[in-house]
């Protein structure tokens, strides 16, 4: 059954529970409804691995629609549960009143078992959803208050009150319950709640001082200063060959970070062309049918709809008209070609999709902007992206999307994808039944002659294997009419 339908049954069910403000009529029925809700969301949750119990060690991110699944079910789970603190709350009874307390924290232990050991869903529900009005760490205050003394207390003196009287129908409910809450390990909850305040307390302390540490590393070179090889004039006329739906990889020589990025390619960028490039790219019937399906005239009302600091952006910052999408410290931003190609080297690549796969990525990356960078490098949680994150998000696979399958790896227990492994993965795949992408152009450079040039995807290739040290080793650019052109174009 999908999930939508199962919804849409069990807010009937829910519908049944009515009671006046001042004369409740609470009953064994009244708790029972949210607690077989509560079972068959379980269950749901349960024959759903791919979703809700993904094995630990597994390197593939939800997709968008996974992700709204689980949201949907986080929704649900808080409307039964919210329905049982209310009974509990309200009922003059007090065998009731225990009965949905302890139906309460058995439920929310068994949802918090399922959540905890899958840190992406952790993240995920600890989003912000404004359509559903719940706020950022909402998951996190609600395991924090059901592990805590409060709800503690409250179920342990619920056990006590309970008459224990066989002949009433709710006996047999209650102790079901206790036996499911005993048989969860409680007490280990208990006590990583603990140790859980404790690092996050010791994260408040320790993100900062990162946080501007990274900030400050992006600045900094060690050399030429003020000065990289891929002039303004050489990115406009490389990106004459570029598509919307691009993407790059790009170098700086000399900068601080390339010594705490592993590889040698350490940033990425999408490309999205301008306004009337898309509009004319994107000119296809199959783009104009999915357009529709979005209630969209065009394009690009579909994106300054789905963005409004698309919509009141100025179109262009100092370099020139906005052409690019890319996560940098200042978080998620557009920029120029000129700017964003202000690098040492370059390499774009195509993916081999349709035009409608281009346009839905684009599309998927706009829901990025404006959202920080994300200076712990966690592919887990949306709240924040590194550069080569948003091109993985943009063209990850979903139920309506084919995507790019770019395989994840893990490095000190996190999922990650640097510039540097796409960059090794193409090389791995080229020429095989396996290649997802186009190498369009290589930009290389020469730190002795002080020039970039487009190169060849054999020098492309071994280029991810090339040490940090690599300008101190290369041979000299032998194309001295290249020099010499760049060279004029600067005096001019």
């Amino acid at each position: 059954m999908k999930l939508k339908i199962f919804l849409a049954t069990a807010l009937l069910t829910v519908s049944v529970l009515s009671w006046s403000d001042n004369q409740p009529d609470i009953t064994l029925q009244s708790i029972q409804i949210p607690r077989q809700g509560l079972s068959h969301l379980l269950k749901f949750m349960d024959e759903r691995p791919e979703i809700f119990h993904r094995p630990n060690d597994a390197c593939q991110l939800l997709d968008l629609e996974q992700k709204e699944v689980a949201l949907d079910a986080w929704w649900l789970f808080l409307d039964y549960m919210t329905t049982l603190d209310t009974i509990s709350e309200q009922s003059a009874s007090a065998s009731l009143r225990a009965t949905a307390i302890t139906a309460h924290y058995r439920f929310a232990l068994e949802y918090i078992v399922r959540i905890d050991q899958d840190p992406e869903l952790v993240k995920w529900l600890n989003s912000r959803h404004k359509d559903l009005k719940l706020p950022k760490n909402f998951y996190e205050q609600f395991r924090s208050e059901m592990l805590g003394e409060f709800r503690t207390r409250q179920f342990e003196q619920a056990s006590i009150e309970f008459r224990y009287d066989y002949r009433q129908p709710e006996t047999n409910i209650f102790n079901y319950d206790l036996n499911a809450i005993h048989s969860i390990g409680r007490f280990t909850l208990l006590a990583s709640n603990q140790t859980k305040k404790l690092k996050r307390s010791l994260y408040r302390v320790y993100y900062p001082f990162q946080k501007n540490i990274a900030r400050g590393m992006g600045k900094v070179k060690f050399w030429r200063f003020g000065k990289t090889l891929i002039t303004p004039e050489q990115a406009q006329t490389f990106s004459k060959s570029f598509e919307p739906g691009d993407f790059y990889l790009t170098r700086k020589e000399w900068r601080m970070t390339n010594v705490g990025i592993p590889g040698f390619w350490t940033h990425s960028a999408l490309f999205i062309g301008t306004p009337e490039q898309r509009t004319e790219y994107f000119n296809t019937e199959e783009v104009k049918q999915w357009l529709r399906s979005k209630d969209a005239f065009s394009f690009e009302q579909l994106l300054r709809t789905s963005s409004t600091t698309y919509a009141n952006h100025p179109g262009h910052d100092a370099m020139g008209r906005i052409q690019v999408l890319e996560a940098l410290d200042d978080g998620v931003i557009f920029n120029s070609i000129e700017s964003s190609l202000d690098a040492d080297g370059a390499a774009v690549f195509r993916p081999r999709l349709s035009k409608l796969e281009k346009a839905k990525a684009i599309y998927n990356a706009f829901h990025y902007i404006g959202r920080p960078y994300d200076f712990h490098f966690d592919f887990d949680s949306d709240d924040a992206l590194v550069c080569s994150e948003l091109i993985y998000k943009s063209y990850q696979p979903g139920t309506n999307q084919q995507g790019i399958g770019f395989p994840l790896y893990r490095a000190v227990g996190k999922k990650m994808l640097t510039p540097n492994e796409i960059a090794r993965w193409y090389d791995e795949t080229v020429g095989t039944s396996d290649q997802q992408l186009d190498l369009v152009m290589f930009i290389d450079s020469n730190e002795r002659d002080g020039v970039a040039f487009q190169s060849t995807e054999a020098a492309f290739i071994d280029s991810w294997k090339r040490p940090d040290w690599y300008i101190f080793t290369q041979p000299a650019y032998r194309d001295k009419t290249a020099v010499l052109a760049k060279s004029q174009d600067s005096d001019s």
